[in-house]
């Protein structure tokens, strides 16, 4: 299951809630049917009946949920979806999960280590990699380094730029 959001407070006094977006497809929300919240270690479903976008921000009204006190037990809880419900993507796109865990090599195919974390800056993301003595390497999620993503093989090549790896 897939973060989306997390409900930040009741809105209203028919048991909508106030959700803060955590996806980089905020238009999504208008298409779901449900989503699904961790409560008492396991995942209920709440089915969508109505969807507001603002700017930073997504207002939902759950058929479930039908009263302020109702909204107020989501209060801090996140929303998931299904991998079934992820946004499709286009050519060379990725979703950070599907990056993490990433062997990578140069062109030489020579294993550099694993990609860690994505850092997501407004110019390019940023792949954090864990080299096999213990380094931390940033790479820049640019054309001209990132060369192939292999996620069914589980293999990133990068060409190494002059200074990529100096300390």
């Amino acid at each position: 299951m897939f973060v989306v959001g997390r409900v930040l407070k009741p809105q209203g006094i028919n048991g909508s809630v106030k959700v803060e977006i955590i996806t980089s497809f905020p238009e999504h929300f208008m298409d779901l049917k449900k989503v699904y919240v961790q409560k008492e270690n396991k995942k209920q479903a709440y089915s969508i009946e109505q969807v507001r976008l603002s700017n930073r921000f997504v207002f939902i009204k759950f058929a479930e949920v039908n009263s302020i006190e109702e909204a107020e037990t989501l209060r801090n809880q996140y929303l998931y979806i299904t991998g079934d419900d992820l946004m499709p993507l286009g050519e060379d796109e990725y979703y950070i999960h599907d990056l993490l865990g990433l062997k990578v090599f140069d062109e030489a195919g020579t294993y550099l280590g694993v990609i860690k974390d994505v850092l997501t800056y407004t110019a390019n993301d940023v792949y954090v990699l864990h080299t096999e003595d213990g380094r931390e390497v940033l790479l820049p999620a640019i054309k001209s380094v990132v060369k192939k993503v292999d996620v069914q093989a589980g293999v990133m090549t990068i060409h190494l730029m002059e200074g990529l790896f100096d300390l």
